[in-house]
């Protein structure tokens, strides 16, 4: 899909129609994230997003989208081919949705799950998503203003390129092992 562009006042933000957004939430079965669900469906209302050109990925969650499509789980390949296609990237802060995304050399908005609105059991997508902030991998926003702004100065931010730490770590377990 193309982009139509509009500059906001003073010139210094853009404001992203028809951008290919994929929402994603992970497969968490005792929290619910409604909470990103219901600021998505505003922004689409506010025409901050273009709810015609975005999907998400409910998991367990049980909320039904005024603005946009949904689907629960697809399978891994499946996934991996929406994420392709997406032009934008909002997730929560799993460190396994993140990575397969900056792999893919995508813009990806992080919505960290907090335990003070019940989303997760603690708040390690907090440290995870200042991890990845800390190497100007991602944007991150904790609530609907932070998120608008995020998307709004998306045009202007150019992430790092992923670098993967695997290697270093397997070194380390291995030297452990072997000493």
């Amino acid at each position: 899909m193309g982009r139509i562009r509009k500059t906001l006042s003073q010139g210094c933000l853009w404001r992203i129609n028809l951008l290919k957004t994929l929402v994603t939430i992970g497969s968490m079965v005792e929290k619910k994230f409604t909470r990103l669900f219901h600021i998505i469906d505003e922004l689409c209302e506010e025409n901050v997003l273009d709810g015609s050109q975005l999907i998400a990925q409910s998991g367990f969650d049980n909320y039904i989208p005024r603005n946009f499509k949904a689907f629960d789980m697809l399978a891994d390949e499946e996934f991996k081919k929406l994420i392709d296609e997406s032009d934008l990237i909002i997730a929560h802060a799993g460190t396994g949705t993140v990575t397969a995304c900056l792999k893919r050399n995508k813009k990806v908005i992080v919505f960290p799950r907090m335990t003070k609105y019940d989303e997760h059991y603690d708040d390690h997508q907090l440290e995870l998503a200042n991890l990845f902030i800390k190497n100007n991998y991602v944007l991150c926003a904790k609530n609907k203003e932070e998120l608008t702004k995020c998307i709004k100065e998306l045009d202007l931010f150019t992430p790092q390129k992923f670098v993967s730490n695997n290697s270093k770590i397997n070194k380390l377990v291995i030297d452990f092992i072997e000493k």
